[in-house]
């Protein structure tokens, strides 16, 4: 079976994207084991792909417009398409049309409501969390059993992480958005019970390739905070892992529903304690003993990483709950049972 997974066009569909970018680049191998696979990429503010040897073939595709010629010369079984399901119009009508949601339906993009919804009964949907499959059931009109869960799985390094050095640090390596937390984070940092704690964030742009206002803005926030630093995004998943290895906890502070949350998986498979919010997928990202607590509530927040800092409970547990669902193997083995599904 022929297979044509198609990325957004906020990002290249490579190993430098985002982490929806790689997360689908994990499937796609999962799928290359028993199937022809090809990648569809676009190449924002021109950027082409730069694909990997190991990874599937890519075709580049300069605008949205291109995809029907592209798509109708690789005349797929299947086409995957990832948080644009309004480019269903644009596939084959003898392919399949298989779309994952990795966010909620804000993220899509979509203009002309009547019209996905008219179709939607007629795709495989799926999501990578029950959460967030929920709410595209609801926002398309059809049944919630229509939405499959299909979890994305973390790097093959935060299988083999090092061995926990924690110390006084609460990090967040999530992206520098406000979205992401980091003022309420800030807002901790200034209490006196956190004097002595560094907080580190990652000065992570993607998928954008230059600093906008809100990041110039909350670099300056974070350089007003005499205990908040600012880290070079790692260059690689075994340096995030050093560094998870060695935070007293880590932060997925979210202010808006996440998808499901890697960060907090990644954490967890290093054995990191983890305090997140309750919002969208990530409570079921996260597994005692650590903690979720409400989106907004800053005092519950400092209140459950001062706990996190000062844990010294066994880690080993939520490592064993990621590993087991979200591995490559786990995660892939779910994919393509879910594909076999699409087009039976």
């Amino acid at each position: 079976m022929r297979i044509a997974i198609v990325g957004t066009e906020l990002c290249a569909l490579d190993r430098h994207g985002g982490g929806l970018e790689r997360a689908v680049l994990r499937w796609a191998g999962a799928l290359g084991a028993e199937h022809e696979v090809v990648l569809v990429s676009h190449a924002p503010a021109g950027r082409p792909p730069r694909p990997h040897p190991a990874d599937p073939d890519t075709i580049a595709v300069a605008r949205i417009g291109e995809l029907p010629a592209v798509l109708a010369r690789l005349a797929p079984d299947v086409v995957h398409l990832q948080n644009r399901p309004q480019w269903a119009r644009h596939c084959p009508p003898s392919a399949a049309v298989a779309v994952t949601f990795h966010n909620y339906p804000s993220a899509w993009k979509v203009r002309s409501w009547p019209a996905l919804r008219a179709r939607a009964g007629s795709l495989a949907l799926s999501a990578v969390s029950r959460a967030l499959a929920d709410a595209a059931a609801q926002t398309l009109g059809v049944a919630p059993a229509h939405l499959a869960v299909t979890p994305p799985s973390i790097d093959p390094a935060y299988l083999d992480p090092p061995a926990p050095h924690r110390g006084a640090v609460v990090l967040s390596p999530n992206r520098l958005l406000r979205k992401k937390g980091v003022l309420e984070l800030l807002d901790v940092a200034r209490r006196r019970p956190f004097a002595d704690v560094q907080f580190a964030f990652a000065d992570l742009l993607s998928p954008w390739t230059r600093p906008t206002a809100e990041h110039r803005a909350l670099r300056a926030a974070v350089a007003t905070v005499p205990n908040a630093v600012l880290f070079a995004p790692p260059p690689a998943a075994a340096a995030l892992a050093d560094r998870y290895a060695g935070a007293g906890v880590v932060a997925c502070a979210v202010r808006q529903p996440e998808g499901l949350g890697l960060v907090a998986l990644e954490a967890q498979a290093c054995r990191a304690p983890l305090v997140t919010t309750d919002l969208g997928g990530l409570p079921e990202a996260t597994f005692p003993p650590n903690r979720c607590v409400p989106g907004g509530d800053v005092d519950a927040l400092a209140d459950a990483l001062l706990e996190g800092l000062c844990s010294t409970a066994d880690r080993d547990g939520p490592r064993r709950e990621v590993v087991g669902r979200f591995s490559p193997a786990a995660a892939g083995g779910h994919l393509l049972r879910w594909v076999a599904e699409a087009v039976r």
